[in-house]
């Protein structure tokens, strides 16, 4: 186990004072009307409101006699831990009935429902069990072990669950929760130990099969935060307890480890794609410290300690504790990164950083945004991208999807032709190629359905000093056609008097469009991730092509800037 007790850093006294503030507060309920919302609403933020609390609670509690073992300390964590046992379920109702269907059919089918959170709560349980069992009533460690058997280990070994199969963060979070489970719960000779380990195995292996040779991750960089970090906490607590440490060294390890350091624009300043909650995300401390002192990751930025997440991941604070050190180097960003498994290219420059993607509509958390970009100065966006909405039930059903804003092709600089948007599934894809440093080229005609009539559809990139300079050229089935060019802005663009097909954007930048189309702004409602309402605009830009069209997008800094930035190259 990581020992803590006594450890004094930054972190520990925020956990002493966030456990005196919880002893003030009455433990929230997790009510019938609330667990039954999603299946008759859509609604899941009341249900999960008060089951985060609880998570936060059991891991400050936890946390704070890890620190510092007194009875106060082991009196509360004896009273959260009996409240978690007594829930019907330990699984999310979002997770449990989208995939069960009515859910409540099966009698106790719930309460062995094993999803993300079920897994995450066994860990913690399992290793705070462990812990301090000898402090505990003898009558409530009995009850805590039974439970554990009953909703996570005999569930895990018994059923086969899809999640082991995926290439994504459920397959290592659920693995590596109840991986570490196991590994608090068992003896190191124990042959149900060694049965778990084998079938986290699978899981574990499947999650690293979704990386390519780049270490580059789809789903972005706070997934690659939840499922790498939950990979690394469990193999590190396998190396520590066995002397096993076959994960820690697997080739693509180390190359995961780097998506940090390639996905970022600027310094804590992260690629938005897909399901992104937000550009500069909290990354865990402990995980970022443990990825650069031994997997030789390059940092970006300084390490400052962490603190309790939102959803209160216990597996996720404990090494925030332990292993964050603030002292280790960074290292300057490239000017290109070019990540060739997602479809990614990252142009950067002193002021400012432009990121193009291609890739499918088939990914995990997919967006239909192949061609989308979007370019940012060191402190806000000029053109956008969304991110990830709330997650609602509509949001996670196929056939609603693509009608909701941050998903469908109408959210992203993307164009709209003869009226149709992007269409999902990995047939829907384009091909990024980069023949020079300053060039980026795009084919997407096969992101749009046979109905835009488009034969061909290149989007080319070409970036300078103070300026950026992108094309679409398309080839069409028929003769008359109609192409809107996209741009997705966090402010309104005002027209510049005097020039035609000119627009403000934001941090000073000017757009200049090929002349003939008819353009038209709209303000949008987005929903951000915690259903926090927000504005954005879309521009739209229509023209009437033949059988081929061209339009150019010219964007750049004015002169004043540019002349500041050629001094600056030339200093």
């Amino acid at each position: 186990m990581l020992t803590i007790k006594g450890l004094h850093n930054p972190l520990t006294g925020a956990i002493h004072q966030q456990a005196i503030e919880e002893r003030k507060r009455p433990l929230p309920e997790l009510t019938l009307a609330d667990f039954l919302a999603f299946k008759r609403t859509g609604d899941r933020a009341a249900y999960e409101q008060a089951y985060f609390a609880r998570r936060r609670r059991l891991s400050v509690f936890g946390t704070a006699w890890l620190l510092d073992p007194t009875e106060d300390n082991s009196a509360a964590l004896a009273d959260i831990l009996w409240s978690v046992c007594q829930e019907p379920t330990w699984a999310l109702p979002a997770h449990f009935f989208k995939a069960d269907g009515d859910g409540l059919k099966a009698p106790g089918a719930f309460a062995s429902f094993l999803d993300l959170f079920a897994a995450e709560t066994g860990q913690t349980v399992a290793y705070l069990l462990a812990a301090a069992q000898d402090h505990l009533p003898p009558e409530l460690t009995a009850w805590v072990r039974y439970e554990l058997q009953r909703r996570i280990f005999t569930p895990f070994l018994t059923q086969d669950w899809q999640w082991l199969y995926r290439h994504n963060n459920w397959a290592a979070v659920c693995s590596g929760s109840i991986g570490m489970a196991a590994l608090s719960y068992y003896s190191g000779q124990s042959p149900e130990l060694a049965k778990i380990l084998a079938k986290v195995s699978v899981g574990m292996q499947n999650f690293l099969a979704g990386f390519g040779p780049d270490g580059a991750s789809e789903e972005g960089i706070d997934y690659w935060a939840y499922g790498f970090g939950y990979y690394i906490y469990f193999a590190a607590q396998l190396a520590r307890q066995t002397g096993d440490n076959h994960y820690l060294s697997a080739p693509k390890v180390k190359l995961i480890a780097r998506f940090p350091y390639a996905a970022s624009l600027f310094p804590r300043y992260y690629v938005k794609f897909g399901d992104t909650p937000t550009r500069t995300p909290d990354l865990p401390s402990g995980l970022l410290s443990y990825c650069t002192r031994h997997l030789g990751a390059p940092l970006p930025a300084p390490i400052h300690y962490s603190a309790l997440d939102k959803n209160g991941r216990f597996a996720v604070l404990l090494p925030n504790l332990a292993w964050t050190d603030e002292a280790l180097p960074t290292t300057p960003l490239a000017a290109e990164t070019t990540l060739a498994t997602v479809s990614w290219r990252l142009s950067r420059r002193k002021d400012w950083a432009l990121a193009s993607k291609a890739g499918n509509n088939g990914v995990s958390h997919n967006h239909n945004d192949i061609g989308s970009w979007e370019l940012l100065t060191s402190t806000m966006p000029v053109v956008t991208e969304l991110g990830s909405g709330e997650y609602t039930r509509d949001y996670f059903d196929d056939h609603k999807r693509y009608q909701l804003l941050e998903p469908r092709s109408l959210g992203h600089s993307v164009p709209l032709i003869n009226g149709h948007e992007q269409i999902a599934g990995v047939g829907a894809r384009g091909t990024l190629q980069t023949p020079a440093a300053d060039e980026t080229i795009i084919d997407y005609a096969a992101a749009y359905p046979s109905a835009a009539r488009v034969v061909s559809l290149t989007r080319t990139f070409l970036t300078r000093t103070n300026m950026i300079l992108i094309t679409d050229t398309t080839e069409f089935t028929t003769a008359e056609n109609s192409f809107s060019e996209v741009l997705i802005l966090p402010t309104m663009p005002l027209r510049i008097p005097g020039q035609d097909n000119c627009w403000q954007l934001a941090a000073d930048w000017q757009l200049q469009v090929s002349a003939g189309g008819q353009s038209v702004v709209e303000k949008l409602t987005a929903q951000d991730h915690l259903g926090q309402s927000y504005h954005v605009f879309r521009l739209r830009i229509t023209y009437q092509f033949g059988k081929t069209g061209r339009v150019m997008l010219q964007l750049s800094l004015p002169q004043t800037s540019a002349q500041r930035h050629e001094e600056d190259n030339n200093a």
